[in-house]
């Protein structure tokens, strides 16, 4: 930790216990992307320089026809009939990662969801990410014990309520200039090396224990990879109020609730990877409506199970989830991942802070 003034600045290790997903909007369609099935790598492109190639070896027209057919493989497509080289292709391709568990040779490819990445083509985490994570496990700390039955007649979770106790506007108790969060500042990570990364499909756990894969190919961060953050408190705002340790206490927290009110109704699916549950923290996509909704400990876990269920029917017609009451939880799938063989929850961090 590094003192300056009322401002506390520390390193924020996160241990990815899980593959992480921070989505970056960008999906690359199949017919798009390289695979190589010898390598077992996906190498993603540089467009401008991809359709140069393409000009100046005349095969504009051919490779026109080539996303119009149906089904095809750029990497055939390109080194079979076309005939090219690797050595011609390679300034093309902008970089490349593993595909994991994800894709072979014997399946259909899919479309692949990217990971963040700046305008240089760099990943990295957002601060924003986990700022808003650790938002949710304070809410989580400050409403703990809280009688669930003075709440059922509310709508939704007012934040205000907890959070915004700094009174620098009075006349207005919702307005976020009042929020103590304004005195905890993430920043962004450093960029990530590209070798940290796989590709990672998801694949749904059912309170039985039975899996089904989904055909959504995410690119990840691979479960233990190290990224690091800078955490600055600054005390003039909070005054004691937010530490480290209150920090660290509303993360193990969150995570042991949700361990109790929800994971524990499901039974484990065939090869889990085990996970600790200390200093957990569930970040970005795919990591589950639970780690990022407060509606079970707010309203209590009979109305929060009414509430979940008949949101989610709205949000998802077709995926029934009114009939989630039935199992006594919602949603009712946990999400995983596969790597090397094993499933990994989504999301899942361990975080480090000193």
């Amino acid at each position: 930790m590094i003192a300056q003034d009322h401002l506390q600045v520390y390193e924020l290790k996160l241990v990815t216990r899980g593959p992480l997903f921070i989505g970056s909007g960008e999906k690359t369609p199949k017919k798009e992307f390289i695979f190589n099935a010898r390598k077992n790598t996906v190498a993603f492109l540089n467009e401008p320089l991809f359709f140069d190639l393409l000009i100046r070896r005349g095969l504009v027209d051919q490779f026109e026809a080539f996303c119009l057919r149906p089904g095809g493989d750029l990497y055939v497509f390109l080194f079979r009939e076309c005939g090219l080289m690797q050595h011609e292709v390679a300034p093309a391709i902008r970089y490349e990662v593993s595909v994991g568990d994800a894709i072979d040779a014997q399946h259909s490819l899919k479309d692949i969801c990217r990971f963040m990445r700046d305008t240089q083509g760099r990943a990295y985490i957002p601060g924003s990410s986990i700022k808003g994570a650790i938002r949710t496990a304070l809410l989580y700390q400050a409403m703990a014990g809280e009688n669930a039955e003075t709440h059922m007649a509310e709508r939704e979770l007012p934040e205000w309520k907890y959070l915004h106790s700094l009174n620098l506007n009075q006349r207005n108790a919702r307005d976020a200039v009042n929020s103590i969060m304004r005195g905890i500042q993430i920043s962004d990570s450093k960029p990530i090396d590209d070798r940290m990364f796989t590709l990672v499909q998801k694949i749904d756990s059912s309170v039985t224990g039975d899996t089904h894969a989904i055909n959504l190919c995410r690119e990840c961060i691979a479960p233990g990879a190290a990224v690091c953050l800078r955490l600055t408190l600054d005390q003039s705002i909070l005054k004691g109020r937010i530490t480290v340790q209150s920090i660290m206490d509303a993360i193990n927290m969150f995570a042991e609730y949700g361990r109790r009110a929800y994971a524990s109704h499901f039974a484990p699916p065939i090869n889990p990877a085990p996970l600790s549950g200390q200093n957990t923290l569930y970040i970005g996509g795919g990591a589950g409506f639970f780690t990022k909704s407060l509606a079970y400990p707010y309203l209590g876990e009979e109305q929060g199970l009414v509430y979940t269920s008949e949101y989610l029917a709205r949000a998802f017609r077709k995926h029934y989830h009114d009939r989630d009451k039935a199992l006594g939880i919602s949603p009712r799938t946990m999400k995983y991942g596969r790597f090397k063989g094993r499933l990994y929850s989504f999301g899942a961090c361990e975080v480090i802070i000193g």
